[in-house]
């Protein structure tokens, strides 16, 4: 097949479903019937000479071509859209769904101001927040996701470009009325109290606030993980549990909930959070505003 004679715009169909796994979803974030985006992903298939994705029974699988050329795909894609951005040079002008994979407090933390200012700055920019996983960061050069905001010292980013958004510390959470969390407590009764702890991954305690203990011999009595911050509190307040966040989470939580909050009796590592995109991405304009804007509401 010729250049001429093949149709690019079926490429964004390819995008949709990499991203959403699903023809219905693909057709939503394109503003598409379904039925277009199936007569477009049977011509890609045909011209591509591959099924590119086949259906598991609760999503779309990419096939090894797909997974193959996908990053290809992505990078000429963004390079259309730099050339149609840069012809204008304004935001206002970019239509773009951006996919920021980062833990669920920051979309809770900055969510709202980002959704303000957007619609103020960049009215057609609409954005998916999605749960980091390690995984994620290891295969940096996925085309579905335009930008990861993490602690900068979490994960190997090799290869990455990086911009520190703020600073923060981590604190320990306890119900108001727990007493077994005071501000004198040692290290070791700290340590026995029952805690609830993040962790990306299941019967694998992978989280960047207890990193430090291990090289001390410490460990905690961890009884229950999950992947998601936001639920610590409804937990914590209503059990003796106590459970370590980020500082400017605990502050905006205790309002909302029965809590106290202590600085943690053991060393904690530092909490520099950061984007990190693809170098490929330095130049797009909607990451670019994107970029300044959360260094903009993170000061607020």
């Amino acid at each position: 097949m010729q250049l001429r004679d093949f149709d690019v715009n079926l490429l964004t169909t390819m995008e949709a479903i990499w991203t959403t796994r699903n023809v219905s979803n693909a057709a939503k974030t394109l503003n598409l019937a379904q039925s277009t985006v199936s007569a477009a992903l049977n011509r890609l298939r045909l011209a591509l000479d591959d099924e590119l994705f086949t259906w598991s029974g609760s999503e779309m699988v990419p096939t090894p071509l797909a997974e193959q050329i996908m990053p290809d795909v992505a990078q000429l894609l963004n390079g259309v859209r730099t050339v149609l951005t840069k012809s204008f040079g304004k935001v206002e002008t970019v239509e773009r769904r951006i996919v920021i994979a980062t833990a669920d407090y920051f979309a809770a933390l900055f969510g709202a101001r980002l959704f303000e200012r957007a619609m103020a700055e960049a009215p057609q920019l609409s954005f998916d927040f999605v749960d980091m996983r390690p995984q994620f960061i290891n295969r940096s050069t996925r085309p579905d996701i335009d930008m990861f905001i993490i602690p900068a010292n979490a994960l190997r980013t090799e290869g990455m470009d990086k911009q520190v958004l703020y600073r923060d510390s981590y604190v320990c959470i306890a119900a108001k009325d727990n007493d077994a969390l005071h501000a004198n407590i040692s290290s070791d009764e700290f340590l026995a109290l029952p805690h609830i702890g993040y962790s990306a991954l299941p019967r694998v305690i992978f989280n960047h606030e207890m990193m430090l203990w291990d090289d001390l011999d410490k460990h905690t009595n961890l009884r229950l993980t999950m992947g998601n911050y936001l639920i610590f509190a409804r937990i914590v307040s209503s059990s003796d549990a106590v459970a370590i966040l980020p500082k400017r989470l605990a502050e905006s939580l205790t309002g909302e909930w029965n809590l106290k909050w202590i600085d943690v009796p053991l060393p904690t590592p530092e909490l520099e959070i950061a984007a990190m995109w693809r170098p490929d991405q330095g130049k797009d304009i909607a990451l670019t505003w994107l970029r300044q804007t959360l260094v903009d509401i993170a000061l607020i």
